[in-house]
């Protein structure tokens, strides 16, 4: 799913889900249902104002390589931004590697003119734990 396409409460809902996790992974239990609401809507406008264009996935990927290759050990806008930036560089870097350098396609490959109805099925077959 691209983010731009995403309806707000639905985003929302998954922000929560993606911040529960992430929370849960740096061993973070005392983070109260309210405050993970008020966190999401917060990471969901980010990702509407900044990030329209990136699929949830490339989101969920962002945290999950977040959490476990960063020295950020809580999560709040700052440490989010670092983590979207790094993984859309990671996007960038593949698309340089392929359109400029001639190199084979990676799995973070994100053409110019994609398809995104087939990336966003292809993708959302595969889940990210």
């Amino acid at each position: 799913m691209i983010i731009s396409k995403i309806s707000d409460n639905k985003l929302t809902e998954l922000c929560v889900e993606l911040l529960s996790k992430t929370y849960l992974d740096l061993g973070q239990h005392n983070v109260d249902g309210k405050m993970k609401v008020l966190m999401a809507q917060s990471l969901c406008f980010d990702l509407k104002e900044s990030y329209p264009t990136f699929l949830w996935i490339d989101v969920k990927r962002s945290f999950w390589n977040g959490v476990r290759n960063s020295e950020e050990f809580s999560v709040n806008a700052k440490t989010w931004t670092k983590w979207l930036k790094a993984w859309r560089k990671i996007i960038w870097d593949s698309n340089y590697n392929v359109e400029v350098l001639g190199q084979k396609p990676s799995k973070y490959y994100r053409p110019k003119q994609l398809n995104i109805n087939k990336i966003e099925n292809k993708n959302e077959s595969k889940k990210i734990n």
